[in-house]
């Protein structure tokens, strides 16, 4: 053990030298790193509707599904949050998962198969990119966001299986927007299948219901299968499918991630609920959140911060080098505001920054003093 422990030992001692070690650390200061979008998770109004839909299933419903789905884990609260769901998602059918990365595996280990070609944005999450190699298939990663690498990779001929395309809708760490439209035209066009990870946008865009940007651009039904999570927006945890009921009945069948793991418990099932009552009976919140969001990239704008191409929520902040990116990420925490660094390999070398992650419950003077502070710490820093 101990040869293991060294050779284990010696990795970290490079990660510290290369300023990419990781360590937990506790919340403290204002919340601008968390995903809580929509600011569901702390808000005393949300928390009391999940009691209160607590205390009316008292009684009637247990708590815990202790089995799988397809083992007397399924009920009629799983059903009907599934219904309603897809109708959230303007689709046929949704099936729950316990979290959004379970989802992806479970969706495209499912659908995918050694023979067929997928083409997967470069930026996508780990998710799919763990997905992806689980299944075999012929990867063509196109560079972030380009239409013309993908109509190129579609015209190619490929008489072997299928072929996907596999794009977030709203990307987590530099916060820009996807053309799934185009997509979903391209895919048509070239008889492929389109798959969304619309988690990010999920409660934040979409005039009518906010069910994310495949509502925004219209294409609900021209995309094969959309994921979408509860742990972002909505302020809680799990994650759900989307799409054609026959997409859902074979998940059912032949997602191995769905079948061999306990059901999502009904304890959850409520404050999901909750969420939703709360995201229709408060629309104000997407643009709240917007608003605030704007108005911190034209703070750091005008103080020479690249905030990339971002929109919605997430705003980045590019600092490039991975000392800096901690460096600076330490002096905005020390002023109150809970800001963290994001390195490689979560991001390619060279992209260092901070994700900046606001709330509609925050204040202007909130993000007023944020962008204040973390102009201020960045031009120290770089003296």
């Amino acid at each position: 053990m101990k040869a293991l422990l060294d050779d284990l030992q010696g990795e970290l001692e490079q990660l510290h030298a290369e300023s990419l070690f990781r360590s937990l650390a506790d919340p403290q200061g204002v919340d601008f790193s968390t995903n809580d979008y929509l600011g569901l998770s702390g808000d005393p109004a949300f928390r009391a509707a999940v009691l209160e839909k607590l205390t009316q299933a008292s009684g009637t419903h247990c708590l815990s599904s202790p089995a799988s789905r397809l083992l007397r884990g399924n009920t009629p609260r799983h059903r009907e949050l599934e219904k309603r769901l897809a109708d959230f998602k303007g689709t046929e059918g949704a099936l729950l998962f316990p979290s959004g990365y379970q989802a992806n595996i479970g969706l495209l280990t499912a659908l995918v198969s050694p023979e067929d070609r997928v083409l997967s944005d470069a930026q996508n999450h780990a998710s799919i990119i763990d997905a992806l190699r689980l299944c075999r298939c012929r990867k063509i990663v196109f560079p972030h966001l380009d239409v013309q690498a993908v109509e190129d990779a579609l015209a190619q001929s490929h008489s072997e299986g299928r072929t996907f395309l596999v794009t977030e809708s709203l990307f987590s760490m530099d916060g820009d927007v996807a053309p799934l439209k185009s997509y979903a035209e391209l895919t048509e066009k070239h008889g492929a299948y389109l798959i969304v990870d619309d988690a990010h946008a999920t409660g934040v865009f979409g005039e009518a219901r906010g069910s994310g940007l495949t509502e925004a651009f219209e294409i609900e039904k021209r995309a094969v299968a959309i994921l979408s999570t509860f742990g972002k927006a909505l302020g809680l945890f799990g994650a759900f499918i989307a799409g054609p009921q026959l997409m859902i009945e074979y998940l059912i069948n032949r997602s191995r991630p769905f079948i061999f793991t306990t059901a999502v418990p009904p304890l959850l099932l409520y404050g999901i609920e909750a969420a939703l009552d709360r995201l229709e009976a408060e629309p104000q919140r997407r643009q709240r959140v917007s608003d605030l969001a704007d108005r911190l990239r034209d703070h750091l704008g005008r103080g020479n911060l690249n905030t990339l191409k971002s929109s919605g929520p997430i705003v980045p902040v590019l600092l490039e080098e991975s000392d800096l990116a901690l460096k600076v990420a330490t002096g905005v925490q020390q002023r109150g505001h809970d800001v963290r660094a994001i390195r490689p390999p979560t991001v390619a070398p060279g992209t260092a920054r901070l994700r900046i992650s606001v709330h509609a419950d925050h204040s202007e003077q909130q993000v007023d003093q944020l962008a204040a502070d973390l102009i201020e710490v960045v031009r120290e820093s770089r003296l």
